[in-house]
């Protein structure tokens, strides 16, 4: 168990008030920090005593030099055998000491920081990456951009300070001390005028949390408005939304900049009413202290002092807490989605009841894919997208996935990929069952994926297509990258290209062709090394030319590789070993291409008898 744990009462962890959610903050603080905390603690306690110490020695100091008339007091008599120089140069020791303790502290406050925001956002990509794959569909892209840049930064600030206040907090029994050494009264006054400031801004402080969660709405609003005008920039354009679009943006932009100026303009009057009443506060305490207390002007001078500080103090904490109070509703929002992508992680899921089959192997498959039984949904209540599906795919042969829009075909290849795990029934390859995360992760390994959106990186074509061979163990020379292109019927476009390999292919390859993209997806999935090769309509953007060549590449290819096509065209349909026929989740038919032809009237309506 980490150092500096907090034991917090359920109740309070539970809460979803305020209270609840800097209770949680604190938790997941202290599993974080541990034993750094302790650290700090020592460094912001070792320097509120030297900064103490140094207060303490004004006034014997301002005596020996004669301030107030007189010399070195009676108590201060343990100064005299140092001197003045003495006594001047252990002052610079103590406040030079200080000064460099709370360097020291603001480093390690600022590496806590950045190490949280590291931590959550390193948090949220891993519970985001490891997702079931029909929650990670439900997922908003654009909560989970705002939650890793914008909340989780502000959950750190809110961090850095938490720290910062409590370091202040250590200085406030310090100062009192020094307070109640020089004037037990006044000491008492300044204590009940701290306790009235405090129940002043309670108002304020819950205002502050109201603005941090009116701030975490208004970013996230923003994020999504901004994230679908990106995703749906050419549709804009084509139906002349632009104007409407823009004005929606400005609208989230306003109300985003007004949560912010209302909670800078509320830090901003509390501040300035406060340092109000603690310079009025400062000015009654040198008047009662002179007039009715007849106290020396070097006692004065150095009580002023450590009021000032103290008033100071006080003040920054009290700033500091509203910002951690505006901070709360962020981490709150970055703990929300993070648990809710751990309860669908792929490992969070019932085990199977023996232990999965290592599937990792690089052996070819020898029998296929069978499914049996298989059905699937994507809520609980929701209609089958696969309902009853018995069907064989079959060992080194092309299978061609066949029916109308929402028929199943992608739901079953993702089950195929191992992205999916079947509500009934189950998937077997070569008769080992896959059940369980771990091994549809092993699968996973064995299959090569290329989508209709072909998607590629935001770097050059050696990069796009290297990865495939570091995710496989291989090696990536340029012999076996442009071997992949020529098989992939991409190789003289390539070669084309300004820089070749180097080229950049701009964000999801932007600056290539439809067709380009779909070329470069099929030759990286090659490179994987796959057992298995899912094609979804990968061949849509080519030319007949084009697409030719390829089906003549997995004519070839199928000798060592089971392809599964999704297609709609009859000359890809055609060329199959094994068609699967599906229509609204249900297996329709399947089989050999002149068998399925013959057997299933639903072929009329794709245009494909």
């Amino acid at each position: 168990m980490p150092l500096f744990q907090f034991h917090l009462p359920r109740l309070w962890l539970a809460a979803k008030t305020p209270i609840g959610e800097f209770a949680r903050f604190l938790h997941d603080v202290a599993a974080f920090a541990g034993w750094r905390l302790g650290g700090l603690a020592a460094l912001t306690v070792i320097a509120a005593l030297a900064e103490g110490a140094g207060l303490l020695l004004l006034a014997p100091l301002l005596s020996m030099v004669g301030v107030g008339g007189g010399q070195a007091g009676k108590g201060d008599l343990w100064l005299a055998p140092l001197g003045l120089e003495g006594a001047l140069a252990l002052y610079v020791i103590l406040v030079a000491a200080a000064a460099l303790v709370i360097a020291a502290r603001g480093d390690r406050v600022a590496r806590l920081r950045l190490g949280y925001v590291d931590h959550l956002r390193r948090q949220l990509h891993e519970a985001v990456a490891g997702m079931e794959w029909r929650a990670f569909n439900r997922l908003a892209g654009a909560e989970v951009v705002n939650a890793v840049i914008g909340e989780a930064q502000r959950a750190a600030n809110g961090l850095e300070f938490l720290l910062r206040s409590a370091g202040w907090a250590v200085e406030i029994p310090v100062l009192l001390a020094v307070a109640l050494r020089l004037s037990p009264t006044m000491t008492g006054a300044a204590l009940a005028l701290g306790a009235l400031s405090l129940a002043l801004s309670r108002p304020l402080s819950r205002h502050a949390h109201r603005l941090g969660r009116q701030a975490v709405a208004g970013m996230q609003a923003l994020h999504r408005d901004l994230s679908e005008d990106l995703a749906g920039m050419r549709v804009i354009r084509a139906i002349g939304l632009e104007a409407e679009r823009a004005r929606l943006f400005e609208t989230r932009m306003r109300d985003v900049r007004a949560d912010m100026i209302a909670f800078q303009r509320q830090s901003g009057w509390a501040r300035a009413v406060t340092q109000g009443l603690a310079a009025t506060a400062a000015a009654v305490a040198v008047w009662f202290a002179v007039r009715v207390l007849d106290m020396e002007l070097a006692g004065t001078l150095v009580l002023m002092a450590a009021f000032a500080r103290l008033l100071t103090t006080a003040q920054r904490i009290q700033d500091a807490w509203r910002i951690v109070l505006h901070a709360l509703p962020a981490h709150a929002a970055v703990l929300d989605l993070l648990n809710r992508c751990r309860t669908d992680m792929v490992d969070s899921e019932t085990p199977a009841a023996s232990p999965p089959a290592d599937l990792s192997h690089t052996a070819a498959l020898t029998q296929g894919v069978r499914l049996d039984g298989v059905g699937i949904r994507y809520t609980p209540d929701g209609p089958w997208a696969l309902s009853g599906i018995d069907t064989v795919v079959p060992a080194r042969a092309v299978t061609t996935l066949v029916g109308r829009s929402g028929a199943g075909k992608s739901t079953l290849a993702d089950l195929l990929l191992g992205l999916i795990e079947p509500d009934q029934g189950r998937m077997l390859i070569d008769g080992q069952p896959v059940a369980g995360g771990a091994a549809r992760r092993s699968w996973r390994r064995r299959v090569g994926y290329v989508p209709q959106d072909s998607f590629l990186f935001r770097d050059s074509v050696r990069v796009n297509l290297a990865i495939a061979c570091r995710a496989n163990g291989g090696g990536d020379g340029d012999k076996r990258l442009w071997a992949a292109l020529e098989q992939a019927d991409a190789a003289d476009f390539v070669r084309a290209l300004p820089q070749g390999l180097d080229t950049m292919v701009g964000d999801r390859g932007a600056l290539l062709s439809g067709g380009q993209r779909q070329r470069l997806a099929l030759a990286r999935a090659l490179l994987s090394g796959p057992d298995v090769l899912i094609l979804d309509e990968a061949t849509s953007a080519l030319d007949h030319e084009s697409e030719q060549r390829i089906l003549n590449v997995m004519q070839t290819l199928k000798a060592s590789i089971t392809i599964v096509l999704i297609a709609h065209r009859p000359s890809t349909v055609q060329f199959a070993d094994h068609v699967i026929v599906l229509d609204a989740g249900r297996l329709v038919a399947s089989g050999p291409w002149p068998v399925v032809k013959a057997a299933s009237p639903h072929l009329a309506h794709l245009a494909m008898d």
